[in-house]
């Protein structure tokens, strides 16, 4: 019984030694990729050219990871678009139409990538 106990709490123990790591790095990446990024602050994009500020923002600080970061992150160069390991995936239904007479919705299931 004492031996289950023992395994217990160090399961235990692990478990939460792993949602801190994951905690505190989605805080790291946070305020690492996300431009002006503030604990606790509601986080929005208002304007066209304000997201592609953001994105460009996020794009640069990811690319500049090897010179920056003080932990082991890195990417494999060669991997994603244009020779960088970072690519953007968009997925979005084919078609799509709304009647607003009877708010109806009429979408096509398939998924283009």
């Amino acid at each position: 019984m004492r031996s289950l106990r023992y395994e217990l709490v160090l399961f235990g123990l692990s478990n939460q030694m792993v949602v801190t790591f994951k905690e505190e790095n989605t805080a790291a990446f946070k305020h690492l990729f996300l431009q002006e990024f503030q604990d606790g602050a509601a986080q929005s994009v208002h304007t066209q050219k304000e997201l592609y500020s953001r994105i460009h923002y996020a794009v640069q600080q990811y690319m500049a990871l090897p010179q920056i970061s003080l932990g082991q992150y890195a990417y494999v160069l060669g991997a994603g678009e244009n020779g960088s390991a970072l690519s953007l995936c968009q997925r979005f239904y084919r078609k799509g139409t709304i009647d607003p007479s009877n708010d109806t919705f009429n979408i096509d299931p398939h998924v283009d990538t």
